[in-house]
């Protein structure tokens, strides 16, 4: 079956979008602040004030609280990592070969501060067959604040716990269909301390409109959680 000249150039330009997708979900992903703590943390200026810290007190509550007096200073007591390591060498070459066959496109995201938050990327196309994976780091300011990030992600209720990975993970997978181009992802999000990692692993056929089965998307993407974790 001929495969036209437009369409394979919009399969290799998908993953400029979704670059430039997952860009924007770094400052405005499920991982971020809600907007009421975004507020809070503006207005507590210099005071060190942790933006969930205040909850639904207007920030009178234990946090502000700590931070303040001679006693302050526990949620530093319970920040297990300083800074986020570099996601592009956290998962190893051979793991990223076996993930994401063929010719490798790497590259890691702009980042405001890469101590606190960093991602990297790899895409592939081999034959008509592609592969994308990524693997991002957030290290929020407490074990405290990074429980509450992934209690967020949890909510929404669509995935499931995944065993094995840090203290706490989550797994979501799903098919999609766009056109008839179908395509098999899982995202695992994965706490340790203070420290949360993401990965997004998955793959399609464009010409026999397959996918990778859910299984192995999903143990893929766990191995790469895996690395990352050591590499924290």
């Amino acid at each position: 079956m001929p495969f036209s000249l437009p369409l394979a150039l919009t399969v290799r330009l998908v993953p400029v979008v979704v670059l430039a997708t997952a860009g924007w979900a770094m400052s405005a992903g499920p991982l971020a602040d809600p907007p009421e703590a975004a507020a809070s943390s503006e207005k507590s200026g210099s005071s060190g004030t942790s933006p969930d810290s205040g909850g639904e007190d207007g920030g009178t509550g234990k946090g502000a609280g700590e931070d303040e007096g001679s006693s302050g200073g526990s949620d530093e007591q319970e920040k297990t990592y300083e800074k986020a390591p570099d996601p592009c060498k956290a998962v190893s070459k051979k793991t990223v070969t076996s993930l994401v066959p063929g010719k490798l496109t790497t590259g890691e995201l702009a980042s405001t501060d890469k101590d606190v938050r960093r991602m990297c990327q790899w895409h592939a196309l081999k034959g008509y067959s592609y592969r994308w994976l990524d693997v991002s780091y957030e290290i929020r300011r407490s074990n405290e604040d990074a429980q509450k990030a992934f209690d967020r992600v949890v909510a929404d209720g669509k995935g499931g716990p995944f065993e094995g990975l840090g203290d706490e993970a989550y797994s979501l997978s799903a098919k999609t269909s766009d056109k008839g181009n179908k395509v098999q992802e899982t995202e695992l999000t994965v706490r340790s301390g203070n420290a949360l990692v993401v990965v997004t692993y998955n793959g399609g056929d464009f010409v026999e409109k397959t996918t990778p089965s859910a299984d192995k998307i999903r143990d893929g993407a766990a191995k790469a959680a895996g690395e990352a974790l050591a590499a924290l």
